[in-house]
């Protein structure tokens, strides 16, 4: 069973699971993992979700703890590389990784650094919160989509499910998790690309022929690249599937990577459009769209930069 948790990553991903496992589990059982020099600032200003102050259980990355029975982590890609070192001491033979990180390279990064056994595949979708600062809003808590990497109900598996049954987070263990990672990769880097540079809610994005036209057309280059890449059965119907779920969340809801932009901060291109862009070039399948979608991405944030 999944006991103690541990979760490094306390943004608008991180924090609604964290909360929702403290619910459950008791505070005193998940532990938010924070390098020093954000300790103290978390201890004191806190973390506000819909307005409530909820006093998760901070601790230090330093700190000699009992390994976690699973480890979650919430993170940007980066943060990946300083996060694996401060979460250290909550890996034991037994632990469990569940990265919810975005693109398709995370879980191999983790199984460098942890050991394959270690490592669950996953990522969350269908989520609409915005952070400002230490307040983070939400109307819908999204779906965690997780499995092996083999794609067997294994023990943990079951244990897992259970945990966030109980736990009230919605969740899919899918036939193929690999093909649903390419699907969330498609998601990424069609709707958030685009979002960033038009600066498009997810409203906008849904019902703005101009916007969704161009989504569409990226998404089909993803598509393509994934079947060049052994990718099976990503096709057409996770276009629709997908139009529907943005026209769901909060019409004003904005995308991980515009939050980015709007505060300054680094975005995630280099794990989406550059991402697909070099496999494009390795595989031999054009993505022109993607390609110009990526630059211009570098270009914006270049600007941003030299401002500050």
């Amino acid at each position: 069973m999944v006991n103690l948790v541990s979760i490094i990553g306390l943004g608008a991903v991180g924090a609604i699971y964290a909360w929702r496992l403290s619910e459950y589990l008791g505070y005193d059982r998940v532990r938010v993992i924070l390098d020093e020099t954000r300790l103290e600032r978390y201890r004191r200003e806190g973390i506000f979700l819909n307005g409530q102050r909820i006093e998760f259980n901070y601790v230090g990355s330093r700190d000699e703890v009992e390994p976690a029975d699973l480890l979650l982590l919430a993170t940007k890609n980066n943060h990946l590389a300083q996060a694996m070192e401060n979460c250290v001491h909550h890996v034991g033979s037994g632990t469990a990784i569940l990265s919810l990180l975005n693109g398709i390279d995370s879980e191999q990064v983790l199984a460098e650094r942890f050991g394959q056994e270690k490592v669950l595949y996953g990522f969350t979708t269908a989520l609409d919160s915005t952070r400002v600062a230490n307040h983070i809003d939400f109307s819908t808590e999204g779906i965690i989509y997780f499995g092996e990497r083999s794609n067997l109900r294994t023990e943990r598996i079951v244990h897992l499910s259970h945990l966030f049954s109980e736990a009230k987070i919605t969740y899919r263990i899918p036939e193929n998790i690999e093909r649903e990672l390419w699907v969330k990769f498609m998601v990424n880097v069609s709707i958030n690309t685009i979002s960033a540079i038009t600066r498009g809610t997810y409203g906008e994005c849904a019902s703005i022929k101009e916007l969704s036209d161009l989504i569409v057309e990226t998404q089909r280059e993803v598509i393509t690249l994934a079947k060049a890449a052994g990718i099976e059965g990503l096709d057409e119907s996770y276009i629709d599937k997908y139009q529907k779920i943005f026209a769901s969340l909060e019409y004003h809801g904005k995308t991980s990577m515009l939050q980015d932009f709007e505060a300054g901060r680094p975005t995630e291109n280099r794990w989406f459009c550059i991402r697909a862009s070099e496999l494009g070039r390795q595989l031999g399948i054009p993505t022109p769209l993607i390609d110009v979608l990526g630059r211009i991405t570098s270009a914006s944030e270049a600007v941003l930069t030299s401002r500050h």
